[in-house]
Parts: C-alpha cells; structure tokens; sequence
C-alpha cells in the first residue's frame, strides 16, 4: 500500500448526523416526516447524482411552494449549531499521524464542493496533513463514480489498487472498490444501516484499528 485516501463528510467528522437532523426539524416545524430511506440514498453523493430533493420533496408533500432563502437560512443556523460540537471521529487523528511518520501519501476524494471540504479542513488543523485535495469540482462524475479516486491516486503517481480508501457511506465504498481501492468502512450513526459489505473491512471507528495494525 502506497497512498491513503479519506473521504471527508462522515468520514473525518459526522456533519451527516447533524444535517438530517437538522431536516427533521424542519420538516417537523410544516408538520411532516423526512423519510429515513430517502435521506440515506443521498448521502455520499454527488450534487449532479442526487435523486432526493429535502427543498422539492417538501413542496410536493405541502402543495405549495416556500421561499428557499428563507428555509435554508433556517436549516443552516439549526445545522451549524449541532455542527459546532461535533469532534473529529475516534481514530482518525492517529491513523493521519501514523501515515505521516510512514512517509506515506495522505489524499482527500470528496463528493462535497471544495470549499466546504477545505473551510473545515483548516477549521480542525488538519490541511497540512493532506497533500491531495479533490472533490465534486475537480471530476466530471463524483462518488458512486470511481473517477475521485482514480484522480487522487494518479496525483500520488500510484495505481488505485495500491491504495486504502476510507469510507463511512453505500456509495462511498462503491466508489473507492469500483475504482480498485482497498475499502476500510467507518460507518457513524446516520450511515450504520447501509449495506456496507462490499468493503474490504469494517470497523465502528478507526480507533478499533491501527494502521499499524492494517499495515502488518
């Protein structure tokens, strides 16, 4: 193994928790229920591959339209609150220390703009860690598409083959194996209910596994 890629959103830090719930509310403020099963087919996503609509979805539920602005400045000040008190996942500063001292390449393949990826990235002292950054607007075709991870790896000089991606979500791991990676999910409480088995191994945290351990 070669190079390490991580996702980000759920991966490095759970913002998918707090944005779920963060629709729940609203939807329960209009009087309605935000289908678990449609939420979770987006997540991992990319905004071109996204077949679920919270904004639409609850228009067709209400009959009437809502001024967006107004709802997503709403959604935004519940969202980031809960955001706020969220901690890097267990496991993930250790395993980016122990690549480090290997020498061993550490890329980024999210799905999310890159200026949320890198806002954050910065916000937690983590950026220098990551010497390759590519999201949604680095490929034509983001996650479940391979092409984030084959970008990543070709930017270590490296066959995605030889490299271990880490995933939380469906189609984050069907990315990184339809790419050729070795797949570690870290599944968190909004995507611990997916059929993640197509990985090469699953742990609840990277902090039940070393990459010391996974290296040896």
């Amino acid at each position: 193994m070669r190079a390490l890629i991580f996702d980000f959103d759920g991966t490095i830090l759970d913002t998918e928790t707090p944005e779920c719930l963060s629709w729940e509310k609203i939807y329960h403020q209009h009087d309605q229920i935000l289908p678990r099963n449609l939420w979770l087919s987006a997540i991992g996503v990319g905004p071109q591959d996204a077949k679920f609509n919270p904004y639409t979805h609850l228009e067709e539920l209400l009959g009437t339209s809502l001024d967006h602005e107004k709802l997503r400045a709403l959604r935004r000040k519940i969202f980031y609150r809960a955001l706020d008190n969220e901690p890097i996942r267990p496991g993930v500063t250790d395993w980016l220390e122990q690549a480090r001292a290997r020498e061993l390449p550490i890329g980024l393949a999210s799905s999310s703009p890159y200026d949320w990826v890198h806002g954050h990235l910065e916000r937690l002292g983590l950026r220098s860690h990551f010497s390759a950054v590519y999201t949604s607007d680095h490929v034509e075709r983001a996650k479940p598409h391979p092409e984030l991870y084959e970008k990543t790896a070709a930017h270590f000089g490296v066959k995605p083959q030889e490299c271990i991606a880490i995933e939380d979500s469906y189609n984050g791991v069907t990315a990184a194996k339809a790419a050729g990676c070795y797949c570690i999910a870290t599944p968190n409480p909004m995507t611990v209910t997916m059929d993640l088995s197509a990985a090469d191994r699953i742990v609840g945290s990277l902090a039940e596994l070393s990459l010391e351990q996974l290296l040896s």
